[in-house]
């Protein structure tokens, strides 16, 4: 490992306590602080990361009842934790509550710099369910935007928990330069087996994150039960750029996770960002056209629609594939489908399948099967076109034998560039249908976050995504981006994206829940039911609305200007 940047790292799983207990969390705190420290063998760690609210306790009953729990003083915290931060030579990041002006209390992650001094307090943006109970919420200004600290060689941002949910947050960061992203958690789970908890951040979310902007991310999370009603997921643990877990605790025993991180394996955002296309994502969620279709009246019955997505390969032969897109349609239609999703049949190939060669029989099928199709194929100039042979991957929406939207590919990755490809230079479209309204999403378009938020501000009900199978992401890297894509933003997404194990067949319900997929390696179709009027809930939690709670303006340089 001679010349590359190795990091450290220890992930403190800590037992759950209640507020009448936080002289004992106090001490649990502190002790595995130095255990983490010591190491019996490996070097010690450089940075130390402990759950969110490690002290006094996450779930508080009320203003009142902290106020009357005795708890330290923050400063009294805050110089015993620099203390050790000192004393170990360690970055500490510590999940605290802690007193603002006026009597309110902010959820923050304090980040203690091997000197003790702080390094900075980054407080929770995205308070969820019974936070707002106790927790006042950060600013949503610029003046408590994205910043970065610098931890043992790394550039590093914080978020808690929940931010985690909203892919503005840890973007902010990685858009000004993070290459880890530091997660003290609070992770709630349910369920029979306490060896067996989990929850979507841990499923699929983390590893979106980390994939979409080419970043480690590291977690730490608590185990256990807390006023009787709070149950914690455990699984602290380390991502790494590709989305694969390099790391993880169990969910039911507290301990410590020591790993050492390659920061030389930080990849980057796997497609370029273009703010100057995110204009849609530029308006207040409480204004968008998807606030104002939750008031909007809707017959649950006619908002049904059985959506469909294929794998299979590209194959050579035009004819080879129209063979088995036909008869998959046909058994599609019969089984009462409307809508079918193809795969990328572009690839990183310039000279695949072209509009030219299979435009005219998908529009035929269409007409024939009555299914609306959407499929991405290679545009190629004809000769003497004075688009200097410019060649472009197009995503085509065909319904009745007709073409409903064509657009050009927006964000193409290093593999797309290289081969020839020439990125479009229009955001994915918002298409009214006979189904709903469909987003459009073509193979690197939806690595960004930025691009399905935008179509969901719009009022999309379902987000179509033509894809291909992630180069050198986690194996299930489709099936993690489609089930963040559909959860971040509550609505379906119906994805196709090859034949390949890495690939897949997918439509994921606006909950992240996976309502159909295909076996891996199989050529075949999936189809289910989706009901619009779901996508119009957008809830997760009492109080807590992903959409309604898209802001902006906290994000300064994130988006382009508002179209």
């Amino acid at each position: 490992m001679t010349g590359r940047r190795v990091l450290d790292v220890a992930l403190l799983q800590l037992r759950a306590f209640g507020l009448a207990d936080h002289e004992a969390a106090w001490a649990e705190l502190l002790r595995r602080i130095d255990e983490a420290a010591a190491p019996p063998d490996g070097p010690p760690p450089a940075l130390i990361v402990a759950p969110e609210a490690s002290y006094p306790a996450y779930y508080l009953h009320s203003r009142a009842a902290y106020k009357a729990a005795g708890v330290l003083a923050d400063a009294e915290v805050e110089a015993a934790l620099a203390e050790r931060a000192a004393r170990h030579g360690a970055t500490i990041v510590a999940g605290l509550v802690q007193r603002a002006p006026g009597g309110a209390l902010r959820n923050h992650a304090v980040c203690f710099g091997p000197a003790g001094e702080v390094l900075g307090r980054t407080p929770k943006r995205f308070l969820w369910h019974f936070d707002s109970e106790w927790f006042e919420a950060a600013s949503s200004g610029p003046a408590e935007g994205a910043s970065l600290v610098e931890v043992g060689g790394a550039r590093a941002g914080v978020f808690v928990c929940a931010d985690g949910r909203l892919p503005e947050i840890p973007r902010a960061l990685a858009a000004v330069g993070a290459e880890l992203l530091i997660d003290p958690t609070a992770w709630v789970s349910s369920g029979r087996d306490p060896a067996a908890l989990s929850n979507p951040q841990v499923d699929y979310m983390l590893a979106a994150r980390a994939i979409e902007n080419g970043a480690w991310v590291v977690a730490a999370d608590k185990v256990g039960v807390e006023a009787d009603t709070v149950v914690y997921a455990g699984r602290s643990g380390v991502v790494d750029p590709t989305g694969r877990w390099r790391a993880q605790a169990p969910s039911d025993e507290p301990g410590i996770i020591r790993a050492s991180i390659d920061l030389d394996e930080t990849r980057g955002a796997p497609v370029a960002r273009r703010p100057e296309l995110y204009g849609g994502a530029a308006i207040a969620g409480e204004d968008s056209p998807a606030a104002r279709a939750t008031a909007e009246p809707v017959v649950v019955g006619d908002a049904e629609v059985r959506i469909a997505a294929a794998a299979l390969a590209a194959q050579p032969s035009a004819v080879d594939l129209m063979e088995q897109v036909r008869a998959m349609a046909a058994t599609l239609a019969t089984q009462g489908a409307e809508l079918l999703v193809l795969p990328d049949l572009a690839g990183a190939d310039p000279h695949a399948l072209s509009q030219a060669e299979l435009l005219p029989q998908l529009e035929a099928l269409s007409a024939e099967t009555g299914l609306m199709i959407a499929v991405t194929l290679a545009e190629r100039p004809a000769r003497g076109d004075g688009e200097a042979e410019r060649a472009h991957k197009s995503m085509l929406l065909l319904d009745g034998g007709a073409l409903v939207c064509a657009y050009r590919q927006a964000h193409l990755d290093a593999g797309e560039v290289a081969a020839g490809f020439t990125p479009g230079d229009a955001p994915p479209p918002l298409v009214d249908t006979r189904l709903g309204r469909l987003g459009l999403l073509a193979g690197g378009d939806a690595l960004a976050p930025e691009p399905a938020r935008a179509l969901k501000l719009a009022g999309a009900e379902v987000l179509v995504w033509c894809a291909a199978p992630l180069a050198g992401a986690v194996e299930d890297g489709v099936r993690v981006i489609a089930r963040t894509r559909a959860a971040e933003n509550r609505a379906y997404v119906v994805a196709s994206a090859g034949l390949e194990r890495a690939g897949g067949a997918y439509v994921v319900e606006p909950s992240g829940a996976v309502a159909a997929e295909s076996l891996a390696g199989e050529a075949m179709a999936v189809a289910a039911d989706a009901n619009r009027a779901l996508t119009r809930r957008h809830r997760v939690a009492p109080r807590i609305d992903p959409v309604l709670a898209h802001r902006p303006d906290a994000y300064p340089g994130l988006f382009g200007p508002s179209h």
